[in-house]
């Protein structure tokens, strides 16, 4: 999988594309225990609805990470912080992640 893969995505609301940019937020947060440390992680999508923004991470042997950012603007004490989901795939990631936001916020 490679950012050429990701530019086909046909987002679905509440998700849209995003430029990289939001790595310093991650980098801040994530403490050396937390499962993203060491990774290079680029920024590609983001959700209007919340905090979670969809990151590539081309070196990991699960290239998307849905992270939902603190804000917090400081190192979290918890490796469970920033919250992480990983996806093996695009295709795995709509049907677990963006598909099924899209269907709860059409709904709302």
């Amino acid at each position: 999988m490679n950012l050429a893969d990701l530019e086909k995505i046909q987002w679905l609301a509440p998700w849209h594309s995003t430029s990289a940019g939001l790595e310093t937020e991650l980098e801040r947060e994530i403490s050396s225990t937390h499962p993203l440390f060491g990774y290079r992680a680029i920024s590609v999508g983001r959700g209007d609805d919340c905090d979670d923004v969809l990151f590539f991470l081309p070196e990991h042997d699960y290239p998307l990470a849905v992270v939902h950012l603190t804000w917090s603007g400081a190192r979290e004490k918890s490796p469970a912080w920033p919250h992480t989901t990983f996806y093996a795939s695009v295709d795995d990631w709509l049907e677990r992640c963006m598909n099924p936001d899209h269907i709860e916020f059409a709904d709302s």
